[in-house]
């Protein structure tokens, strides 16, 4: 609803203001009963002018605060979603570093095991040929002496057969 059509009559803004006081007493003493009666329409028309001033003053006053009141909600609003945006853009940028700094540190791991892996071959190209690359078990060390003993046997067994 529209306040400002419920309103019978626009306030007039005037230089002197003007008296709103119920308790204002017309001060002429009146003898007789009609002009009494007159005097008491007057008054009742008087006093029902200023009920109505007064309700329009109200009524601009309520206008004026929740026009006020709606503006400051607008401003509220926008300063909390301008907040939430700020907060928003900031947390999506922490994410992106994090994400970066895993990239990286992802890189680095991949980039350490690809030196490693090439220090190992370097390594086992550049062993001289005679070290001993292992330390065999004894029970290894004997299986193959007595292979080497067996084949030794063999060839020598061959060489005097021919």
């Amino acid at each position: 609803m529209d306040v400002a059509t419920a309103l019978p009559l626009q306030v007039a803004p005037s230089a002197v203001p003007m008296d709103l006081r119920l308790d204002h007493q017309f001060s002429l003493p009146v003898a007789e009963p009609a002009l009494r009666e007159q005097q008491l329409q007057q008054e009742l028309l008087a006093l029902k002018q200023k009920q109505q001033i007064q309700r329009q003053i109200l009524i601009a006053e309520f206008q004026r605060q929740h026009e006020q009141l709606s503006r400051q909600h607008e401003a509220q609003l926008h300063e909390h979603i301008k907040q939430q945006q700020e907060m928003l853009a900031m947390k999506h940028q922490q994410e992106l570093l994090e994400h970066q700094r895993k990239l990286e540190r992802h890189r680095q791991e991949q980039e350490l095991e690809k030196q490693h892996r090439e220090q190992k071959l370097q390594q086992l190209k550049n062993k001289e040929k005679g070290k001993e690359s292992a330390v065999a078990s004894t029970e290894v060390k004997m299986k193959l002496q007595e292979f080497v003993l067996n084949k030794k046997k063999a060839l020598a067994h061959r060489n005097l057969n021919h």
